[in-house]
């Protein structure tokens, strides 16, 4: 599961970058609810409602009780957004911000470690070549951390990611509409050292039977509301003449992630989880199993590639 929206409504200056308001004791309930169905796998951001996220998760596994066993949740977080005291986001990724980003996240998350730590969102032009993985390496030493990697704007970025083998983990931007990870990562070698995390696999949300047939309204406390209407617009097209997959069990947001889980580079897919009925569709769709074939290719003959102008110049 992802979790994002339960960092609630969260602003860079003026700009949302959150999901909206959130319900705590809802948010609470549909991490139980996962738990239950057998979720085992949470992402999170220390920059997600400046912490909010990570809190609520604290106080969810805290709070969840099995009848015999260990309960054994993976939570994956991330570092590198920061604000200075007078409110200016930056991008810290320096060792000295890493130690203090760690051990707050692990306080939020109530745990003794993570399992998964990733620099969130560095530029695709991030100079890996200078870049220390030792201080990593050390957190990994001393039981703070288990795994690291990165967290990528683009498949661009991760290819370089991965090109300078950083880490051993990759979370990349791939869906149903967006599937350009096949060719720039997992058609090279190298992608073989790496886990892989499908992130945004109902693209941002516009894979919804709603929006088959009625135009998205997002209110001005979501970063989808300032969407530039090119993308916007291509979004909602392309996912229109996806329409088929409504017609699978389960619908078009469960084919979408389907779609992801068919893929054999794909470890874990997080679709974004604030809901108990979120979570039975997205449950549901796990149980079906991968897309037939015959599927996946009829979703390349129907949007064969992304707009130009998400490609490098």
């Amino acid at each position: 599961m992802g979790t994002w929206q339960l960092g609630g409504p969260n602003y860079v200056g003026n700009k949302p970058t959150g999901w909206g308001a959130v319900d705590e004791t809802a948010a609470i309930r549909a991490i139980h609810r996962a738990l239950d169905e057998g979720v085992r796998f949470i992402d999170t951001a220390d920059s997600y409602g400046a912490g909010k996220s990570e809190t609520i998760i604290g106080q969810a596994l805290a709070g969840y009780s099995i009848q015999s066993g260990t309960l054994a949740v993976e939570v994956c977080t991330k570092f590198g957004n920061r604000r200075h005291a007078d409110g200016e986001s930056v991008q810290d990724y320096s060792p000295t911000y890493l130690t203090q980003a760690v051990e707050a996240s692990l306080c939020r998350l109530r745990r003794e470690t993570l399992d998964i730590l990733l620099l969130h969102s560095p530029s695709d032009s991030f100079d890996w070549a200078v870049y220390d993985p030792e201080p990593f390496e050390a957190l990994v030493k001393a039981g703070k951390i288990r795994a690291y990697g990165v967290s990528s704007r683009s498949v661009y970025g991760a290819k370089r990611v991965m090109e300078a083998r950083f880490g051993s983990v990759l979370e990349v931007i791939y869906n149903a509409l967006d599937r350009r990870a096949e060719t720039v990562l997992w058609a090279d070698p190298a992608s073989a050292a790496y886990r892989f995390i499908a992130r945004v696999p109902l693209a941002s949300g516009f894979l919804k039977t709603t929006y088959l047939s009625e135009d998205p309204v997002f209110p001005p406390d979501q970063y989808r509301h300032f969407l530039p209407d090119r993308d916007r617009n291509w979004l909602l097209n392309s996912t229109r003449q996806l329409a088929f997959l409504d017609e699978l069990e389960g619908g078009i947001s469960a084919s979408a992630i389907r779609f992801c889980l068919s893929h054999p580079a794909v470890s874990v897919v997080i679709p974004g989880i604030r809901s108990n009925e979120q979570v039975i569709g997205h449950v549901r769709a796990a149980r079906l199993g991968p897309l037939p074939n015959e599927t996946i290719d009829r979703i390349n003959v129907a949007v064969p590639d992304v707009p130009p102008h998400w490609k490098p110049a």
